[in-house]
């Protein structure tokens, strides 16, 4: 079974499926939040939502049905995913969920684990992927 792989830098987001590279994204967790304020709000959310597909939907038709595999050398996304080794689609969508609440209420959270989770949901969704491996 094919695998697609998300590459977390600190400069940028990178596809690959069979170690070849689908997608790129200069600035990686910065180019989603570009402008946005340091306390986020929901309509910057949106606008991460939008860059995020702009830049995966050109790739999603090859990512579906497979698993996604995901290298993050800082390992914010399985802290907030609990610690889990492996997700399924409702425990990401049910994460971004949590995220939009603390947002929506104002609570302190990490930027640039919201743009990571941000881009891991997307992916999930339009790549119709079976399930994530952390």
């Amino acid at each position: 079974m094919d695998i697609v792989e998300l590459g977390i830098f600190p400069g940028a987001y990178e596809l690959r499926l069979r170690g070849d590279l689908l997608a790129r994204l200069a600035g990686g967790a910065d180019a989603l939040l570009s402008g946005a304020p340091q306390a986020l709000r929901e309509p910057d959310l949106e606008r991460m939502i939008e860059r995020s597909e702009d830049w995966l939907m050109p790739s999603s038709k090859a990512m579906h049905g497979l698993a996604l595999r995901v290298g993050d050398a800082s390992g914010r996304l399985r802290v907030r995913l609990a610690g889990a080794s492996r997700v399924a689609p409702d425990a990401v969508e049910h994460a971004f969920s949590d995220v939009l609440r603390d947002v929506s209420l104002g609570r302190p959270i990490d930027r640039s684990l919201v743009a990571d989770l941000v881009v891991l949901r997307e992916l999930v969704h339009h790549g119709a992927l079976t399930h994530v491996d952390l």
